[in-house]
């Protein structure tokens, strides 16, 4: 597997978009947050040398010159330079781009096809229920498939989904690789996170906040909960709904929201209205 597999950027990527991916894998698959520490070494051994322009033009030149000067051709179709070359050839038995004297040498074990990676994005709600995705992953043969995947509820904002078998094909007699789908969740502007709790806007008017009332709040679902407000509540007091955030991934453990007052006071009041405001401010 190559570096740019890796880090799962094309061979074209410019230095910017390399170290956006780089930040945003570095991030997910960081031991000390429970991340895979092999995953995590093989994507910083990527950018150590993706992340500097010197290293990666020996990189790049390096994979241009190790074929040896043969092209290979699959089906009419110049793959030399395709980024999967070299792990393809490995998974077929040969050695390939290793040995200075040709692509070849002596045949290993066969092992399997390569694996594939695809990204989506899911909105916010939809990670408080599993989910069934159908992707369109494209295989080295440049055929087109359709795979059927499952997001489970609690899915993370960046997060990598392993799935056994739905990757390359082009060997049809050795096993199939794996599928790698990162999934991005969109956030939602009525909510901020906090771990797994969801902090939203409650708006109450000046009148309810010095006097006390009901008042109602949206859930990110859609579901309406009524929260009462006592005489003399104070701007940025939170509320807490229990068990109304997010759900924590594999997990029967879910956060709560958390309703913040939102004191609004009215605009262009008539000249009845002001009276009554001012007989109340000589009342205090």
């Amino acid at each position: 597997m190559t570096h740019y597999i890796t880090l799962g950027v094309a061979e074209d990527a410019t230095a910017d978009d390399i170290k956006r991916t780089y930040r945003r894998l570095a991030s997910q698959h960081h031991p000390d947050r429970g991340g895979d520490t092999a995953r995590f070494q093989e994507i910083q051994a990527a950018y150590d040398v993706l992340g500097d322009p010197q290293r990666r033009a020996q990189y790049d030149q390096q994979r241009r010159t190790t074929t040896g000067g043969f092209r290979f051709n699959f089906n009419g179709q110049d793959i030399t330079g395709h980024p999967g070359v070299e792990e393809i050839f490995r998974n077929f038995g040969f050695q390939y781009g290793s040995d200075p004297f040709g692509p070849f040498r002596q045949p290993s074990q066969p092992r399997r096809n390569r694996d594939l990676q695809v990204e989506i994005t899911v909105p916010l709600v939809s990670t408080l229920e599993d989910q069934t995705k159908v992707l369109s992953v494209q295989t080295t043969n440049g055929h087109r498939e359709t795979v059927e995947v499952r997001i489970p509820r609690g899915i993370l904002g960046h997060s990598t989904m392993k799935y056994p078998e739905l990757g390359d094909n082009f060997f049809g007699n050795l096993p199939r690789g794996d599928l790698y789908v990162n999934v991005h969740v969109e956030p939602d502007p009525q909510f901020e996170i906090s771990g797994l709790h969801l902090i939203t806007k409650l708006d109450v008017d000046c009148v309810t906040a010095m006097g006390g009332g009901d008042v109602t709040v949206t859930g990110l679902d859609g579901r309406i909960f009524s929260v009462t407000v006592p005489a003399g509540a104070q701007n940025g007091t939170g509320y807490r709904i229990a068990e109304q955030g997010l759900w924590q991934m594999n997990t029967l453990t879910r956060g709560h929201l958390i309703a913040k007052i939102n004191i609004t006071v009215p605009q262009n009041l008539n000249e009845d209205q002001l009276a009554l405001v001012n007989q109340l401010r000589q009342t205090l």
